[in-house]
């Protein structure tokens, strides 16, 4: 049987990625977060961290990390068994998404299912291809990804797609593209990526203009907010999707550069297979969220 205070330690240090602040959420000192640790990886056999150059698990470290959300699903569902009209304590969820999905339907899926079951969401951000990582090495329950291959143990659900469309504003496009979008003038043009994984742009270019987005002039702006706003300042063209954007093209901020042209990209739920009351529930809630998006905007397949 695993030590329960050896895995909170296990767990709060990888939350904080940082035995100090790890010991701060446990409120007890620093020496005995790393005292649990080390009993906890003798009775294991094995090392569950890596400290350098960043606290992150090993694959040991992340099995356990898996055992952990399975657990916690599973002693909440005995819980409700046991006594159903207890009221229940909270419970940590953490979830990987992408930041455009996030800043359009997602908090509005995850809002009402947290109050109902009692749920402190812990939410991770990256790019749509790269969430998956996370759900793999254990951080996450579930991910919304690009990836329609369930990670092992995983299972995967269909959300539907989002088309992205090249975007700028109208000032912008009237300076570098008054002669129309192509090749040459594109690559005069300053691009606008959200993340060092963002690759939109890259399929964009490459696939309707056989250009190299590496060889563009790139500005990098992490926020899906900053990132349309540096875009309706004039400082580049960049992609996004209608739902996320359609106020600021009705106001005439933005303007579609190539109407005709967009990028589909299929996003799905992969989450943990284990089937809980929790997991369930989870799984419908963010099916049913993603179908109202779909009705909402008409680039959603």
């Amino acid at each position: 049987m695993i030590d329960p205070k050896g895995l909170s330690a296990f767990l709060a240090i990888v939350s904080q990625s940082n035995f100090e602040q790890a010991a701060n959420a446990l409120f007890i000192t620093q020496s005995a977060v790393s005292q649990r640790l080390k009993l906890l990886e003798q009775s294991l056999g094995q090392t569950l961290l890596l400290r350098s150059p960043t606290i992150k698990p090993t694959p040991a470290g992340q099995a356990l990390l898996k055992y952990a959300h399975n657990l916690s699903q599973i002693e909440r569902s005995l819980a409700q068994e046991l006594a159903p009209k207890k009221q229940l304590q909270w419970l940590k969820v953490s979830i990987a998404t992408n930041a455009d999905s996030l800043s359009t339907w997602l908090l509005s899926a995850l809002a009402p299912w947290c109050q109902k079951h009692q749920v402190l969401l812990d939410l991770r951000v990256d790019d749509q291809d790269q969430t998956h990582q996370l759900l793999r090495s254990g951080e996450v329950l579930g991910c919304i990804s690009s990836v329609e291959q369930p990670t092992q143990g995983c299972t995967s659900t269909a959300l539907g797609s989002i088309n992205y469309h090249c975007i700028a504003s109208a000032d912008f496009q009237k300076k570098y593209f008054a002669k129309g979008v192509d090749k040459h003038s594109l690559q005069k043009a300053p691009t606008v990526i959200f993340g060092r994984h963002d690759l939109l742009q890259h399929q964009y270019l490459k696939q309707f203009y056989s250009l190299d987005a590496n060889r563009q002039l790139q500005h990098l702006v992490p926020s899906s907010d900053g990132y349309l706003e540096w875009i309706r300042l004039g400082m580049g063209f960049g992609m996004a999707p209608k739902l996320q954007m359609q106020h600021l093209l009705d106001s005439g901020d933005l303007v579609l550069v190539t109407p005709q042209q967009s990028i589909a990209v299929p996003l799905y739920w992969q989450q943990w297979g284990i089937s809980t009351d929790l997991s369930r529930s989870l799984a419908k809630q963010i099916e049913h969220f993603a179908t109202i998006a779909h009705g909402q905007d008409p680039d959603l397949n």
